[in-house]
């Protein structure tokens, strides 16, 4: 009997110790963010780390939970987690205390709140237009640049082709041809 008592106060005082501290709080960087951007969460602990817990982290964006095993060794506090929101909103991000395996709950919870906002649409190259009664020869080049060659009734346009950064304006009447090719470097 007073083996089993000495065993039992034994396990409780390493609960009481292994439960000193607990979840304190989480940070989300950058914060507003980007959708499509990844974020770092870092959940620290609050008195002294505990050593031996699980919890789980909620994500509010319809993901599944991520749980967390804290062992001392490979996880441990502060912990960080990389995310990545794909849509515009206001996220409420909550890590919170669970057992998970044999690991007993970390104590406590801690909350942060995200806004992602929507990412910047990439500004569109306008799309290479030949004037009326030119056709394009091939497909624009990676920088924009492209060629038009003129049908048999074709007439030079009255202004030139408004090209690109980083393009000129060319045209030959002999061969009916006109474009925007690459600039070339200045001497």
């Amino acid at each position: 009997m007073r083996f089993q008592l000495s065993l039992l106060l034994g396990f409780v005082s390493t609960l009481a110790f292994a439960q000193q501290g607990g979840i304190g709080a989480v940070k989300v960087e950058p914060n507003p963010a980007k959708a499509g951007q990844e974020v770092k969460i870092t959940i620290a602990a609050e008195g002294e780390a505990p050593a031996f817990c699980g919890m789980v982290v909620h994500f509010d964006d319809g993901s599944e939970s991520r749980q967390v095993k804290i062992d001392g060794k490979e996880g441990k506090f502060p912990v960080t987690i990389a995310k990545t929101y794909a849509k515009a909103g206001s996220y409420s991000i909550k890590a919170e205390g669970r057992k998970i395996t044999t690991h007993f709950p970390c104590v406590g919870s801690a909350t942060a709140k995200l806004t992602v906002e929507g990412a910047a649409a990439p500004a569109k190259a306008a799309a290479p237009a030949c004037p009326e009664g030119y056709k394009m020869n091939g497909k624009a080049g990676k920088a924009g640049d492209f060629s038009c060659k003129g049908g048999k009734d074709a007439k030079a346009p009255a202004q030139s082709l408004a090209c690109g950064e980083g393009l000129e304006y060319f045209s030959n009447d002999k061969s009916k041809q006109l474009g925007c090719r690459k600039a070339k470097a200045r001497k």
